[in-house]
C-alpha cells in the first residue's frame, strides 16, 4: 500500500497581529529566494544570503521578514487571535495612561480595570471599599446601551402596571394603557398647576420653628436616601435665606423651598378622606421654589445649586408619583451635567463644588434608571459617562453612602438586565448563560454589601425602608433575570416531544429550576412588597411597578399543570395579599385601572381576592 501524504504540519506559534491585519503583504510566495529588506526598499536584486552581498559591502545591517509558511492561516484561529491580542494592547495602555489621566479629584474606583477582589469575611469595612467596589460596577460599560429600542415595547412579554403582550400558550389576557396611562399624566401636569395656581395667595409658613421641623424631615426622608449636599451646607443656605427674611429670590432661598417642600410630605398614604385624591403636601413651598427657579438667569443654570434646586424639584415629583413631570426636569438636569462634563468647566470648580456635582450627576442617573424602566422612553448618554466620574465622597461612616453606592450600582444592573434578557428589542429571549452570568454579578453585588445596608433574603420584616428598598429590588432582578426561563417550561408544554434527547432534558431541568427561582422571587416580592406601600417614601413608585409585576407572574404561574410539582403555585395568598396593598394606592389612575384589571384575571383564576386571607408564617433567617 502507497504510504499516505504526510499530514499538514502544525503551527504553534501564535499568528502575529500584523500578518492577520495585512494577509496581502504576507501571502506566501512561491520563490524560493526573498529579498532582504534592503534590497526591497532599493528595489535592487538581492543575492538572498544572510547577509547579502550588497548589505555586506555597504556596511548594512541585513535584515530579512519572518519566514512564512507554506499554508494560509486558519480564518477561525486568526481572528481569535487578533482580538485577543487587540484587547491585551488595549489593557496595557490602560495600565500605563492611568498614572497620566489621574488627578487630585479622581479615585481608585474611578478606573475600569481596578481590581475588586475582597476577602468575603472582611467584607467592606470602611466606605471607601464599599465605594469603590460599587464604583467598579456603575463605571464598567460590560454590553452597548447607548441605544435601546421602544418601538414595540408595548408588546413585550413581560407583565406591567400598564402594558403586557400575552403569548400564544399563556392563559390571560393581554393589555395596553399605554395612550391612557400617557393621558392621565398629562391631565395630572395640567391639575397640578391648578393647584399651584390657586394656592398662589397661600401664606408660606417661614417660621423658625416650622422650619427647623421641615429641615429636620428632609434630612430624614430624603438626604438618608440620597446624598445630594451634606447637612452643614444644607444649614448655610437655611441660614442664608433667614438672614434674607426668604424674599432674596436666591439660589439659597430656591434651594430651601424645594427643602421644605419634601420636608412637608408625609410618610403615610392618605386616608378615606376627601383628600384623598390630590396628595399635594408642601405644593406652596414646591411652587415658591419652582417660581424663583424660572426668575433666575439661565446662563447659571449649570451652576451646582441651580443643578440641586432641579434635582430636589424632580424628587418631589417623584414623592408625588408624577413620572411623566419628574422624567422631563430629570431629563433637562442630565443634558446639562453632559455639557459640564464635555466642556472644561469641571476642571475649574473647587474641589467641594466638584464633589457637589458628582452627587448630582450619580443622583440623577439613579433617577434617570428608574424613569427609564418605568416610561420605557429613549434614554440619554448620561450612562456614557459613568467611566469618568466618580462617586460621592464620603469623610465619616455615613450609612447614608453606603446605600447610596449599593443604589447606584444594583439600579445600574437591573437597567442592564432588561436590555440583556431581550426586552431592549421588544421581545424576551431565553438565554441561560445570560442570565446565569447576570445572576453571579447580582449574587456578587449581594456578597459585597456592607453590615450597614445588608438585608436577610427572606420574609423578616425590616423597619429600615433602605433596607427594604433595596430588599425588594434584589428580589424583582431575579424575577426579570429568571422570567424568561418561566416562559420557556410554559411555552414547552405546547411543543414537548416524547423523544426528546438526554441534552434537551437536561436543558429542560435547568429551565424548570430557573422558573422556580422566578416563582420563589415574585412570591417573596409580593409578601414583602406590604411594609414598603404602607407608607409614602422616595422608592415606593417603583414598589408598586415591581411588585404589580411579580404578581402577574403569579397569577399566569397559579395552578398551571407544567408546575404541579411546586406546591407554592397552588397557594394564593401571596397574589391576594399584594393585591389588598394596593389598593391603599388605588387614588392613582395608573393603580386604580391595575386593579380593575387585576380582579377580572382573579376571578378567571378562581382566586376569592375579598376573602379574607389566613396568617402566612413568617420566616426566620435561618430557614
Amino acid at each position: 500500500m502507497a504510504e499516505l501524504s504526510p499530514k499538514r504540519p502544525a503551527f504553534d506559534e501564535s499568528l502575529d497581529l500584523d500578518a492577520a491585519l495585512n494577509p496581502a503583504r504576507h501571502y506566501p510566495r512561491k520563490r524560493v529566494a526573498v529579498a532582504c529588506e534592503v534590497c526591497r526598499l532599493r528595489k535592487t536584486k538581492c543575492d538572498a544570503k544572510r547577509p547579502c552581498s550588497f548589505c555586506t559591502e555597504s556596511g548594512i545591517q541585513c535584515v530579512y521578514r519572518p519566514g512564512q509558511s507554506n499554508y494560509p492561516a486558519d480564518k477561525t484561529s486568526s481572528a481569535v487571535d487578533v482580538l485577543s491580542r487587540i484587547e491585551e494592547r488595549l489593557a496595557g495602555l490602560e495600565d500605563s495612561l492611568r498614572p497620566i489621566l489621574s488627578d487630585s479629584g479622581s479615585t481608585p474606583g474611578s478606573h475600569r480595570r481596578q481590581s475588586t477582589e475582597t476577602s468575603l469575611s472582611t467584607r467592606l469595612r470602611p466606605a471607601d471599599d464599599a465605594r469603590r467596589f460599587f464604583q467598579q460596577i456603575v463605571s464598567e460599560p460590560r454590553y452597548d446601551f447607548s441605544f435601546r429600542q421602544t418601538a414595540g415595547e408595548a408588546a413585550t412579554a413581560r407583565p406591567s402596571v400598564v402594558s403586557f403582550h400575552s403569548p400564544f400558550y399563556l392563559q390571560i389576557d393581554s393589555w395596553d394603557d399605554t395612550e391612557v396611562f400617557y393621558d392621565d399624566e398629562l391631565e395630572q401636569e395640567e391639575k397640578l398647576f391648578e393647584a399651584m395656581e390657586a394656592g398662589v395667595a397661600q401664606g408660606l409658613d417661614m417660621t423658625a420653628r416650622t422650619v427647623w421641623q421641615l429641615q429636620q424631615g428632609f434630612v430624614m426622608n430624603f438626604l438618608q436616601w440620597m446624598p445630594l449636599l451634606e447637612v452643614r451646607l444644607l444649614s448655610h443656605h437655611v441660614e442664608i435665606a433667614q438672614n434674607g427674611q426668604f424674599s432674596q429670590r436666591s439660589p439659597s432661598d430656591c434651594l430651601v423651598m424645594f427643602a421644605l417642600a419634601i420636608g412637608t410630605i408625609d410618610r403615610t398614604v392618605p386616608d378615606n378622606g376627601p383628600n384623598r385624591a390630590a396628595p399635594y403636601p408642601g405644593l406652596h413651598y414646591f411652587n415658591a421654589g419652582r417660581q424663583i427657579l424660572q426668575t433666575i438667569n439661565r446662563r447659571s443654570r449649570r451652576s451646582v445649586t441651580l443643578l440641586q434646586c432641579r434635582v430636589l424639584q424632580a424628587c418631589y415629583l417623584q414623592f408625588t408619583i408624577r413620572p411623566l413631570q419628574a422624567w422631563d426636569v430629570v431629563m433637562e438636569i442630565a443634558r446639562d451635567c453632559m455639557h459640564v462634563l464635555s466642556s472644561g468647566t469641571l476642571k475649574r470648580m473647587e474641589a467641594n463644588e466638584r464633589e457637589n456635582f458628582h452627587r448630582v450627576f450619580w443622583i440623577t442617573s439613579v433617577l434617570l434608571h428608574e424613569l427609564e424602566a418605568i416610561l420605557k422612553l429613549h434614554p440619554i448618554g448620561l450612562r456614557q459617562f459613568h467611566e469618568v466620574v466618580p462617586l460621592p465622597l464620603t469623610d465619616g461612616e455615613d450609612e447614608g453612602y453606603y446605600y447610596f453606592f449599593a443604589q447606584a450600582s444594583l439600579r445600574k444592573i437591573l437597567t442592564e438586565t432588561l436590555d440583556v434578557v431581550g426586552y431592549r428589542v421588544g421581545q424576551v429571549i431565553y438565554a441561560p448563560l445570560i442570565a446565569q452570568e447576570l445572576y453571579k454579578q447580582v449574587d456578587d453585588w449581594y456578597k459585597h454589601l456592607p453590615s450597614h445596608v445588608r438585608f436577610p433574603v427572606n420574609r423578616t420584616p425590616i423597619f429600615d425602608l433602605r433596607k427594604a428598598f433595596l430588599r425588594i429590588q434584589y428580589l424583582a432582578l431575579h424575577v426579570v433575570i429568571f422570567w424568561p426561563s418561566l416562559l420557556q417550561v410554559l411555552q414547552s408544554t405546547t411543543s414537548t416531544s416524547s423523544n426528546d434527547g438526554d441534552s434537551q432534558s437536561v436543558d429542560r431541568k435547568k429551565a424548570q429550576r430557573e422558573a422556580q427561582e422566578c416563582i420563589d422571587n415574585s412570591i417573596l416580592c409580593c409578601e414583602v412588597a406590604g411594609e414598603l406601600l404602607m407608607q409614602r417614601h422616595l422608592g415606593v413608585q417603583f414598589v408598586i411597578w415591581a411588585s404589580y409585576a411579580s404578581m402577574c407572574m403569579l397569577i399566569i404561574s397559579y395552578r398551571a399543570p407544567v408546575f404541579s410539582y411546586l406546591p407554592q403555585t397552588q397557594d394564593d395568598r401571596p397574589i391576594r395579599s399584594l393585591f389588598r396593598a394596593l389598593q391603599q394606592w388605588d387614588h392613582e389612575p395608573l393603580v386604580a385601572r391595575a386593579l380593575a384589571r387585576t380582579r377580572e384575571h382573579l376571578t378567571k383564576a378562581g382566586i376569592p381576592f375579598d376573602e379574607p386571607i389566613e396568617h402566612v408564617k413568617v420566616m426566620t433567617p435561618g430557614s
